[in-house]
């Protein structure tokens, strides 16, 4: 182990059916352990995140694949957390392993640039997609029952870098996984009877507006969340932590693709995260079955196991 087992990981293993931590970990290195895909991690990555993030992540997905159904396994966190590298990464790492696994994100299925725009046009953070009522989710939901049928599963692709950072849909992919991983910042948040007083009072009326639009939308999303066989949370110990997190995944987007993003544009971003849906309901997802609490370096401080969790003996929630 690279550093001091955080809490909860012991009984997060024990629903994968890993009673014996050293056992696990024994598994993984004959494997490659730390090492293993390590050159798959498109940004720099520390030790403590690949044993307590990345090989428990993976070892439920091996969970699910010896369950002998399609499962979806879901990934929530706030934006910038790396949540998307975290799941190409066990992507890369299941195919070294001979593993039929795909990983599709939300962002995939933004709308195509034109309709993207419409769609955003007028909210009081100058967004180009990221808000409820950016994705088509006709075409995700066709997607998942087509796979579901004959397993296969097709899926647009979208690229962030396009038309100066707002992005368009570029190609799409085509596989036959057993597993899929799906990921999302407001993946898995549905209403919570929940009243944030200290939140409205800072809103505008035009985020009030909007808001409610973006609360109104969520509920279409709640036919997908269904789909979900299992969802871990990777959750900030404080929200306004995404903001950090951004800055720092733009900077590597602006190396790797030479797009560059004003200061404004982040600011505007972060304020959307923050104001569209209440932050309750982001910190609370009732389908979660492991919430890793993540420090501001993205450590792992802690690991919460709820009773909803998927072991290796379970079968697929939808079938």
């Amino acid at each position: 182990m690279p550093q001091r087992v955080p809490d909860g990981l012991l009984p997060l293993l024990a629903n994968l059916d890993w009673s014996n931590v050293e056992d696990w970990w024994d598994r993984w290195e004959r494997v490659g352990g730390l090492n293993l895909a390590r050159d798959q991690w498109s940004v720099p990555v520390v030790d403590g995140w690949v044993a307590f993030v990345g090989l428990p992540l993976l070892s439920r997905v091996e969970s699910a694949l010896h369950c002998g159904e399609r499962v979806i396994l879901g990934v929530s966190a706030l934006p910038g957390c790396g949540k998307s590298t975290l799941c190409n990464w066990v992507k890369s790492a299941s195919q070294q392993l001979g593993w039929p696994v795909e990983h599709l994100s939300l962002d995939d299925f933004y709308w195509p640039a034109e309709l993207l725009d419409k769609r955003m046009q007028g909210n009081p953070w100058s967004v180009p997609r990221a808000l409820p009522g950016s994705h088509d989710i006709d075409g995700l939901l066709q997607s998942l029952d087509e796979w579901k049928t004959n397993g296969q599963i097709t899926a647009p692709r979208f690229d962030k870098s396009l038309r100066n950072g707002r992005g368009d849909r570029y190609g799409s992919s085509s596989s036959r996984p057993q597993v899929v991983l799906m990921e999302g910042w407001f993946l898995g948040v549905s209403p919570l009877p929940s009243i944030e007083t200290e939140i409205l009072e800072g809103l505008s009326e035009q985020e009030l507006s909007w808001r409610s639009r973006a609360v109104s939308l969520l509920a279409e999303y709640q036919e997908i969340w269904a789909f979900l066989d299992d969802l871990w949370h990777l959750r900030a110990v404080r929200s306004d932590m995404s903001s950090r997190w951004k800055q720092q995944q733009l900077v590597t987007l602006e190396q790797q693709s030479g797009v560059g993003y004003r200061t404004s544009d982040l600011s505007d971003f972060n304020r959307m995260v923050l104001a569209a849906l209440p932050p309750s309901w982001l910190r609370n997802l009732r389908l979660s079955s492991a919430v890793m609490d993540l420090t501001e370096s993205r450590d792992v401080r802690e690991i919460h196991v709820l009773n909803t969790q998927l072991s290796a003996s379970s079968s697929s929630a939808t079938g």
